[in-house]
C-alpha cells in the first residue's frame, strides 16, 4: 500500500480555525498588530498567525482555550469569547457555509439542524435542539467523551447561538444559559429567543426572490469554482500533486476535520493514499476499510471515484461519531470525487497513448470550457463547440433527456453550413418509436448506425433529413442516471467513424466530462427558474418579466411588441373578507385564465401583489393589443369558484406599444401603468 502526501495536525483537530480567524481579526481591529503579537505570546501555542488565520486549519481544544484566555487577558474584556461567536456568521458571509445554512429557510430550521451545523466548527461537543418553534429554541450542549467543557468555550457557544437569525437579515437572537456543564451541571442548556413576528414579516415573495437570486449567484460561483478546479488540476501531469489538491479543495467545500482519498490509478497498482488531518498509519487503515467496504470510524461521507471507464477508489470525509453531514454536501463532495476520476482517466490515457496528444489536449479544452458552468444549454453549446477538435465528423449534436416528456430533445447542433443549423429544431426521440434508444436506456452503450440499416425508423428519418451516411451516439450517464447523448455523423468517408477503441475512448471521454457539468447545469436551471418565477402562480416574476421583455425586443426586428399592465379591482376586499388562502387561490385562477387567452409566444407575468403584465410578441397593429386587452377583461369578468365561494373581481388594463411608447421595458411599463390608472379612475367615477 503506497502512501501519497498526507497532512496530520498534532494533538487532534477539535476547533475549526474559523474561531481563531475571527479572534485575530477582532483583536487586530481594536488593538492592532501589537495586540495580536501579545495574544499569541500569552497563549503559547505552536501555530503561527498565518496558520490561525487559515479557516481550513483546526486546533486542539487546549489550544483554543489558551487562545481564548489570552484574548480576554489582552483585551481586558471577559465577554470577548462571546463576541467571537457573535461575529462568526459575518466571517462566513457569501461562503458555501452560509449558503448551506440559509437554504434551510428559517432561524428555527438552522437551530433544528444545530447538531450538523456545529460539527463544522467543533468536534469536541455534542449540540442538539431539545425544543424548536418560531421565535424560540432550547439547545443542549454536552462534552464528547474524553473532553471537558470550559467556561470560555461556553461563552463562545452562547455567541454562536445568537447568530442564525443574522442569516435571514434579522437582529441577533437573545441567548440565556440555564445550566452549565463547565460549572458542574450535567449539561449546558441554552434558551435562544428572537422576534418570530419580524421573521415572518420578512418572508414576503419579493424577499424570497432576492434570497433565491443570492443563492443562485452563490451556487453559480460555487459551481464555477468546482469546474475551475478541473481545469487547474489537469494543468499538471504530476498525479500526486493533482490528487492532493483535490483533497485540499474538497476540504474547502465540505467542512470536516479529516479526509482520505484512496485510489488505484491503474488496475494492479498499489493503493495510493492522500490524506488531510490523518496520521499515516490511520490513513492506511481507513483506506483499507474504504476499499473493502468495511465500517469507517465516526460519521463518514463517502463518494466513489469512478468514471464510465472504471472505478478507481473512494474519497471520504470523517466527523466524530454523531456529527452528521448535510445531505446537500454529498452532491458537492461527489463532484470532487468525479474530478479525481476524470484526472485519473486523463493520466491513464496520456500514459497509454502519447500519440493521441492532440485529442487529449482537445478534451482538456472541453474541461476548461465546462469550467464556466452555467445552464444545461450552456454546457451543450460548449460541447458542440469543442467536439470537432476531438472527433473528425461533419455534423454533431447534443440531445438531453426530458424527464416530463420521457424523450430526448435536441439541445445544440453544428453542421457544415449555417443554413443547416435549424434542421433539428424541435426534434425529439421517443423510446416507444426508436428501438435503438430503448436499448440504450436499458443497457447504456454506444450506438453505431449506417444508412440503409433496418430497424429504427426514427433514426433513419433523421439520417435522411441530415443526408449523412453513418451516425455514432454515446450516452451521457452520471451514477446510473441517463442524461442524454452526444451524436456525431459523417456525410462522406464513413470510415472516419469506424467504432474502434480510439473513437470510443474519445467519445466516452466527452460524455464523462459532460455528465457532471449537465447535472450541475440542471441545478442552475432550477435556481434560475425559481429566481425568475413567482412561486404562487408559476408565472414569470418581475425579474423574469424584465428578461423576457429584453429578449422579445432584441428579436423584434421590424415587427412591433405590445405590453399590457393589469391591476385587479376589488382584490383587497376579497382578501380581507375571505382570507389570504382564498386570495392566493384566486390569484392562481387568474393566472390560469390569463394564460388561456394569450398566444403561445406571449408571456404572462405576476409583478407583485395583484399586478400582472402580458408581453405580446410580433404585434402587427394597435388593434391586436386592444383585442388582447379585451380578452383579459372578459375572462376576468366571469365569476371565480374558490372553494365553496363564488368570487367576482374586476381588472383595469393599460396598454403600450413598442417602439412608439418607449424603447425599453421600464418606459413601456410606465406608459401601460399610467394607462391602467386612467382606466381605473374612469371605472371608479362610473
Amino acid at each position: 500500500m503506497e502512501a501519497g502526501p498526507t497532512e496530520a495536525m498534532p494533538g487532534g483537530r477539535h476547533i475549526s480555525c474559523s474561531m481563531t480567524t475571527v479572534m485575530l481579526r477582532l483583536v487586530g481591529q481594536e488593538h492592532g498588530t501589537a495586540g495580536i503579537e501579545e495574544l499569541l505570546a500569552a497563549a503559547g501555542v505552536q501555530q503561527t498567525r498565518e496558520d490561525l488565520e487559515n479557516e481550513e486549519n483546526w486546533v486542539t481544544l487546549d489550544e483554543a482555550i489558551a487562545l481564548l484566555s489570552a484574548c480576554v487577558q489582552v483585551t481586558g474584556d471577559p465577554g470577548f469569547p462571546r463576541r467571537i461567536g457573535e461575529h462568526t456568521v459575518r466571517q462566513h458571509a457569501g461562503t458555501s457555509v452560509s449558503t448551506l445554512l440559509r437554504s434551510l429557510g428559517s432561524p428555527e430550521a438552522v437551530l433544528g439542524a444545530i447538531a450538523q451545523a456545529a460539527g463544522k466548527l467543533s468536534t469536541v461537543s455534542d449540540l442538539d435542539a431539545v425544543e424548536v418553534e418560531p421565535g424560540r429554541a432550547v439547545v443542549r450542549a454536552v462534552a464528547r467523551p474524553g473532553h471537558v467543557r470550559h467556561p470560555l468555550q461556553c461563552q463562545w457557544t452562547t455567541g454562536l447561538l445568537a447568530t442564525p437569525t443574522e442569516l435571514f437579515g434579522l437582529p441577533r437572537a437573545g441567548v440565556r444559559e440555564l445550566s452549565c456543564q463547565a460549572k458542574g451541571d450535567p449539561e449546558c442548556r441554552y434558551v435562544v429567543t428572537w422576534d418570530a413576528g419580524q421573521a415572518a414579516a420578512g418572508a414576503d415573495p419579493q424577499q424570497r426572490v432576492t434570497a433565491l437570486e443570492a443563492q443562485l449567484l452563490a451556487t453559480r460561483e460555487g459551481l464555477r469554482g468546482v469546474f475551475a478546479t478541473a481545469a487547474e488540476l489537469l494543468s499538471t501531469d504530476d498525479i500526486d500533486v493533482v490528487l492532493a489538491r483535490i483533497v485540499d479543495r474538497a476540504a474547502l467545500t465540505v467542512r470536516a476535520p479529516r479526509f482520505v482519498l484512496a485510489v488505484r490509478p491503474r488496475t494492479g497498482d498499489e493503493v495510493r493514499i492522500y490524506a488531510e488531518g490523518v496520521a499515516d498509519g490511520e490513513a492506511a487503515a481507513i483506506a483499507q476499510a474504504l476499499e473493502a467496504g468495511d465500517p469507517l470510524p465516526g460519521s463518514a461521507l463517502v463518494a466513489d471515484v469512478a468514471s464510465e471507464r472504471r472505478a478507481y477508489g473512494r474519497l471520504c470525509a470523517l466527523n466524530p461519531e454523531g456529527i452528521h453531514f448535510f445531505a446537500s454536501e454529498q452532491e458537492l463532495f461527489s463532484l470532487y470525487a468525479a474530478h479525481a476520476a476524470a484526472v485519473l482517466d486523463m493520466a491513464t490515457a496520456l500514459a497509454e497513448a502519447d500519440r493521441r496528444h492532440d485529442h487529449v489536449s482537445a478534451l482538456l479544452s472541453l474541461a476548461q470550457a465546462l469550467a464556466l458552468g452555467g445552464s444545461r444549454q450552456d454546457v451543450a453549446d460548449s460541447i458542440v463547440r469543442t467536439v470537432p477538435a476531438i472527433v473528425d465528423c461533419d455534423r454533431l449534436s447534443v440531445w438531453l433527456w426530458d424527464d416530463e416528456a420521457g424523450c430526448l430533445r435536441v439541445a445544440s447542433t453544428a453542421g457544415p453550413a449555417d443554413g443547416d443549423i435549424g434542421l433539428l429544431d424541435d426534434r425529439m426521440l421517443l423510446p416507444s418509436g426508436s428501438p435503438a434508444l430503448a436499448r440504450m436506456l436499458g443497457h447504456p452503450g454506444p450506438l453505431h448506425v449506417e444508412r440503409g440499416d433496418a430497424g429504427d425508423a426514427q433514426v433513419h428519418a433523421l439520417m435522411e433529413l441530415l443526408d449523412v451516411l453513418v451516425v455514432v451516439a454515446v450516452p451521457i450517464i452520471a451514477r446510473g442516471e441517463f442524461l442524454g447523448i452526444v451524436v456525431v455523423s459523417v456525410a462522406e468517408r464513413p470510415e472516419r467513424l469506424d467504432l474502434d477503441a480510439s473513437l470510443l475512448q474519445r467519445l466516452n471521454g466527452i460524455a464523462s466530462l459532460a455528465a457532471p457539468a449537465i447535472q450541475n447545469g440542471r441545478l442552475v436551471d432550477e435556481l434560475q427558474h425559481q429566481a425568475s418565477h413567482d412561486p404562487l402562480t408559476g408565472l414569470a416574476n418581475r425579474t423574469g418579466f424584465s428578461r423576457r421583455v429584453d429578449a422579445v425586443l432584441d428579436g423584434a426586428g421590424h415587427t412591433e411588441v405590445g405590453l399590457l399592465f393589469c391591476d385587479l379591482d376589488g382584490f383587497k376586499t376579497i382578501n380581507d373578507r375571505h382570507g389570504h388562502t382564498s386570495g392566493d387561490a384566486l390569484l392562481r385562477e387568474i393566472a390560469d385564465r390569463l394564460r388561456s387567452v394569450v398566444r403561445s409566444g406571449d408571456t404572462v407575468a405576476r409583478l407583485g401583489g395583484d399586478e400582472f403584465a402580458v408581453i405580446l410578441a410580433d404585434v402587427r397593429s394597435p388593434d391586436e393589443i386592444a383585442a388582447a386587452a379585451a380578452r383579459v377583461r372578459a375572462v376576468c369578468a366571469e365569476p371565480f369558484r374558490v372553494g365553496d365561494s363564488e368570487l367576482r373581481v374586476g381588472v383595469s388594463v393599460g396598454q403600450a406599444q413598442w417602439p412608439q411608447d418607449g424603447r425599453g421595458a421600464e418606459e413601456l411599463l410606465r406608459v401601460a401603468d399610467a394607462a391602467m390608472y386612467r382606466e381605473k379612475t374612469r371605472s371608479r367615477a362610473a
